[in-house]
């Protein structure tokens, strides 16, 4: 499973690249919204199969959406430019960590709590010289049969749910993992790095 880490330093570089002008409070707000999600591991000691599901679905950013986007609402005439832009950022943020786990053999309910099972894609696009092009993520079947033919072990309710540090079968503590491979300490620090250095240009702006 792609660390809270990862999410947070992608949430950072969302922030470089949708907000016109950087603050630490913009991109802090950002990195929230995309460590967000991850926050239903603690749920977990309430139910297990809440981990990946309480706030792994997508009715949080499709409501976030709707009222960005409503004319009644009318939040785009009531905020300003700069407002929008982070909130439409913070929006991005918590949707791509989200999908962080559903394209995950971990996988994610969203669409708990109006269907319950866990859901992953996951696959493979190639092209082989005997076989031609390959593309396994999706694979719609006329006779029936799943969408997503790799999709999630089970449901919240049953038997399979995404493991949590938060809740161990023998009591024992267990570590928060930051980085779980080398890529994603790349990831990591390709976020400081851009982050850092669009703090620069701006201040050169500025001065």
């Amino acid at each position: 499973m792609v660390t809270t880490l990862v999410a947070v330093a992608t949430g950072v570089l969302v922030a470089a690249a949708m907000l016109d002008r950087l603050s630490a409070r913009a991109v802090g707000l950002v990195a929230v919204a995309a460590a967000l999600p991850d926050v239903d591991a603690a749920l977990a000691i309430l139910h297990p199969g809440l981990h990946n599901a309480a706030l792994h679905n997508v009715w949080l950013p499709l409501t976030a959406v709707i009222l960005l986007t409503s004319r009644r609402i009318g939040l785009r005439e009531r905020l300003t430019a700069d407002a929008m832009r982070l909130a439409w950022a913070a929006v991005v943020a918590y949707t791509v960590a989200v999908a962080f786990d559903l394209f995950n053999v971990e996988s994610a309910a969203v669409l708990w709590p109006l269907h319950d099972r866990f859901l992953a894609v996951y696959g493979q696009l190639a092209y082989s010289t005997t076989e031609g092009l390959l593309f396994t993520f999706f694979e719609p079947q006329f006779g029936g049969g799943e969408l997503l033919p790799k999709a999630g072990q089970g449901t919240v309710s049953g038997g399979y749910t995404v493991p949590s540090p938060f809740v161990t079968g023998d009591g024992e503590t267990v570590r928060a993992v930051l980085v779980n491979a080398g890529w994603e300490l790349l990831v990591a620090l390709v976020a400081v790095v851009v982050v850092g250095l669009r703090f620069v240009e701006q201040t050169r702006g500025e001065t």
